[in-house]
């Protein structure tokens, strides 16, 4: 069963700004979702009425809820399903797009939003750092082909053991911070072997293309466009690299208020899943042109990913502690950090989740 959160005492202010280095800047929002309900363009950098606390209710519910996606597209957030689920009951949506996990769930932290998706690093940062969410649900890891530490086709690195002592851009605080940590681990090198520059995914690829650093640690599209054109050679992708995949988060109080607000949410986004799991193609069309990639690319995309949810059980507990420990230990989180107080309570979770995600335990 799992335990009850019980808070222990936060991160010194020394650690805290150690720690948040690992987060992009809140400024790094790339963008805004539009309210697919009713047109409403809204950012959390310049709309007052999104900042701070979401305390505006409709009969004891909140009047909008502020939904997180990053970079990679939410196909929920495109068909519109979370929007027609909740009008009945009163309640708004509006969505934000961020260019990764961290300043996701920094704006949670903030009380700027209420839900999103992250890998499973960045939720590890944010509570460090002192942050007070808490893990709805899983999501399982796709094939691990979506990552790559990739380096120039003409490179005289041939393996990632050869990586000791280069310049390595890789994106801090994020899940491909985790996987180049682990890479690192299974040819016997520490992380601080390599010359680890922290860049986000935009300006990391800029770097590698004018060769500026040695290696890149990819994600898709980017990988995948490189791979087409013939120019990089992946040195290790994620394949075989164990990890619990990513978390739907919330704020804790906001969740803890709106169990059933975020039960139906979570519902629509396992049906859209299972939809888009016997639907790549279909699914690929709507998400492509978001992304700016043609529709076979999206695809190839979608199949190295899973649209499945589970709930927080004792192996994802595990899992989540286990790259937790090793953050730690590496010395890339400069706190301990207990997974387990960043959960609801037994009770909570099972008023939040909805039967269809509950019967994947």
């Amino acid at each position: 069963m799992i335990k009850p959160y019980v808070r222990k005492r936060l991160i010194s202010r020394r650690d805290l700004l150690y720690t948040l280095y690992g987060f992009a800047s809140f400024a790094t929002l790339v963008g805004c979702g539009a309210n697919a309900g009713s047109g409403n363009n809204n950012t959390i950098s310049n709309n007052k009425n999104t900042i701070g606390s979401n305390s505006g209710s409709n009969n004891g519910k909140p009047k909008l809820i502020r939904l997180g996606f990053t970079s990679f597209g939410d196909l929920t957030r495109e068909k519109g399903v979370i929007e027609k689920r909740l009008a009945p009951l009163g309640v708004n949506v509006s969505w934000s797009k961020f260019i990764s996990g961290p300043p996701l769930l920094e704006a949670l932290s903030v009380g700027s939003l209420d839900g999103g998706q992250v890998g499973e690093t960045p939720p590890i940062f944010a509570q460090a750092a002192g942050n007070n969410l808490v893990y709805l649900v899983n999501i399982p890891a796709g094939t691990g082909e979506s990552y790559g530490i990739i380096v120039p086709k003409d490179s005289s690195i041939k393996t990632v053991a050869d990586l000791k002592g280069k310049k390595v851009a890789y994106a801090r605080g994020t899940a491909l911070t985790y996987f180049l940590a682990k890479a690192l681990e299974e040819v016997g090198l520490k992380f601080n072997d390599v010359q680890g520059v922290n860049l986000t995914v935009a300006d990391g690829q800029s770097a590698f293309l004018n060769k500026t650093v040695d290696a890149y640690v990819a994600i898709d599209p980017t990988l995948i466009k490189l791979q087409q054109e013939g120019t990089i050679r992946v040195l290790r992708d994620a394949q075989g690299i164990k990890t619990p995949g990513s978390f739907y988060l919330a704020a804790r109080e906001f969740a803890s208020s709106n169990l059933e607000l975020f039960k139906a949410i979570l519902e629509e986004y396992y049906q859209v899943g299972e939809w888009a799991n016997q639907n790549r193609q279909a699914a690929a069309q709507i998400l492509a042109p978001k992304l700016k990639v043609d529709v076979p690319t999206m695809e190839t995309m979608l199949s190295r990913r899973k649209y499945d949810m589970q709930p927080i059980n004792e192996q994802v507990l595990r899992d989540q502690q286990q790259v937790a420990d090793l953050l730690y230990q590496l010395k890339i989180v400069p706190k301990q950090v207990d997974v387990r107080e960043a959960t609801l309570t037994s009770e909570q979770y099972a008023a939040i989740i909805p039967d269809s995600i509950r019967n994947k335990a």
